[in-house]
């Protein structure tokens, strides 16, 4: 069973990086930005990128705008404490 909660995402089917952003529903105060397919400087597939997991506090996260992709709601929760 899973327990990320999608806040939002982006499946690209153009070639263009693909992300999901989400939170894990037992773990407060963080949430987490999965990018797929980009290219990274500390450790890069050989054919198409890399996948990256960040694992942001939610401060962070509304201090670089993730927060604007999700509806006002759905934020508020993602923010309460668990």
């Amino acid at each position: 069973m899973s327990t990320k909660a999608t806040l939002a995402h982006h499946h690209s089917e153009t070639g263009e990086p693909s992300w999901h952003f989400y939170e894990e529903v037992f773990e407060a105060g963080v949430v987490y930005l999965e990018l797929q397919g980009v290219s990274v400087e500390l450790c890069t597939r050989e054919q198409g990128g890399a996948d990256v997991v960040l694992r942001l506090p939610v401060a962070t996260a509304k201090q670089l705008g993730l927060h604007t992709s999700v509806s006002s709601d759905r934020w508020e929760s993602a923010c309460e404490d668990k």
